[in-house]
Order: structure tokens, then sequence, then C-alpha cells
């Protein structure tokens, strides 16, 4: 009997080595990265997403700005156009994403603007606001993946985006909060 339990401790004890040493070799690997170039977004497309975003929304609130002379709209499109100034200014302070300004709206960008002026009136404008709430929750996004350890490789670009998460959540809570 003693023999049968003295084997069974010598098993637990091996299992519970095994299981500790497995524990440590997945906690490793799982920080480790095989492949530098293993990054989910390069820093370049990132650029170009993000302002191909932005001029998006700079056209849905030059519209919104025309709309029927609603104040909470014209404070929105100017605010906005002054934070987007400093966002690429700021964004143009990274030397390697400097050839990143070629770019035109995308088909769906496009699509999406036509298909919006094709309504009328507050039904225009409730539709242009629920586009642009869409937008700010793509860069939100956008800025939440390049922001995350396996985002975009340069890491001063990855602390970046994490910092302009909040002002991008500031824009979204303040075009949730209009009401046409």
């Amino acid at each position: 009997m003693r023999r049968l339990i003295s084997k069974q401790i010598s098993l637990k004890k091996r299992t519970g080595v095994f299981g500790l040493l497995l524990l440590i070799g997945m906690f490793i690997s799982a920080c480790h990265k095989e492949d530098e170039k293993g990054y989910v977004m390069d820093a370049k497309q990132f650029a170009i997403s993000v302002k191909q975003e932005h001029l998006y929304q700079n056209e849905m609130l030059a519209k919104l700005e025309k709309g029927q002379g609603n104040p909470a709209l014209a404070d929105l499109a100017n605010k906005r156009r002054l934070s987007s100034v400093a966002y690429h200014n700021d964004l143009a302070s990274f030397d390697f994403l400097k050839d990143t300004d070629s770019f035109n709206l995308s088909e769906s960008h496009v699509f999406n603007l036509e298909n919006a002026d094709k309504k009328m009136g507050a039904e225009h404008l409730r539709t242009l606001l629920s586009m642009l709430i869409d937008s700010d929750q793509t860069l939100i996004g956008l800025h939440v993946k390049a922001s995350s350890n396996q985002g975009v490789q340069d890491e001063r670009l990855r602390l970046w985006a994490r910092e302009k998460i909040s002002s991008l959540q500031s824009n979204l809570d303040e075009a949730q909060k209009i009401k046409l």
C-alpha cells in the first residue's frame, strides 16, 4: 500500500513539474514574436487609412455644415476641422510617413456619399450624421488596432495612436449627442 501511495505521489510531482514547464513554455511562446514583420498593420497603410477616413469625414462635415442652419452641426464641423489639422500635423511628424498623401476616397466612401445625397432635408442630415458616427468608430478601431502590441512596428507610432484614442472617442461622443 505504501508503495502504491509513494508511486502516486511521485507521479503527481512529475505531472506537476511537467504541467509547470508546459505553462512556462506556453507563456514564453505567447510573448515571443517569431517574425519581426508579423505585425498586424503596416505603418504606411495605417497612415493612408486614417487620412482617407479623415477625407471622408471632411466631405460629410462640409455637407452637414450646410444643414439648415443648425448651430450644433456648424459647431461640430468647425471643431472637427481644427482637430483634423492638428491631427494631420502630428501624423506628418513621422518622417517615414511623408509619402502617404496620394489617395482618394474609397469606392465605398463615394457610394455612401452619393446615396446620402439622394435623400432630402432632415433625413439627409441624419444619414450624414450616422455615417460620421460610423466613420468615428472606424477611426477608433484603426487606432486600437495600430496601438496594440502587434499593431504597427514603430513603437512611437503605436504610442501616438494610443494617445489619440481618447480624443477620437470624444469626437464620437459629441457626434452621438447631436439630435436632429
